[in-house]
């Protein structure tokens, strides 16, 4: 059994385990979009929740653990909303969690490609509407200091 709990820790990166704040949500269109579409892209609720995050009344946090588990918070006007645990895992350098909320067969946030991983910064992306679309929603976290 020790060696299965070893193989699991060996997807993890080092440099992932532990605390990230959200840092900035931007969207990357591999393509040109018509103004329909960027105007879709500036009022989504990614757009609302960076402009939040940017003016200080929303803090977003995810925490990593070497065992495979994970926190994430939301904190909106100093006062925790949202919280999710589970576990999640990395494999060809693509971030999937699973919420212990559900039944755990499915991913619960979305299947994220590691995009940047360095000791202080993280950047992931995943396509938004269709993959075929070639729009693509980038989420940079930075190190976050021990609460």
């Amino acid at each position: 059994m020790l060696l299965l709990v070893q193989g699991a820790w060996a997807q993890v990166p080092p440099a992932l385990i532990g605390r990230w704040a959200l840092r900035q949500i931007t969207f990357e269109a591999r393509r040109p979009l018509p103004d329909s579409l960027q105007q879709k892209l500036f009022y989504s609720p990614a757009g609302e929740t960076n402009a939040a995050v940017k003016e200080g009344t929303l803090t977003v946090q995810v925490e990593f653990r070497a065992n495979g588990t994970y926190t994430y918070e939301m904190i909106r006007d100093k006062q925790p909303f949202y919280t999710e645990q589970g576990r999640y895992e990395v494999k060809d350098g693509v971030l999937t969690s699973y919420s212990t909320a559900t039944d755990h067969s499915t991913p619960s946030l979305d299947t994220q490609l590691i995009v940047k991983l360095t000791r202080n910064v993280l950047q992931v992306e995943f396509p938004i509407w269709r993959p075929e679309q070639k729009v693509f929603q980038q989420i940079r976290y930075v190190r976050a200091a021990n609460p």
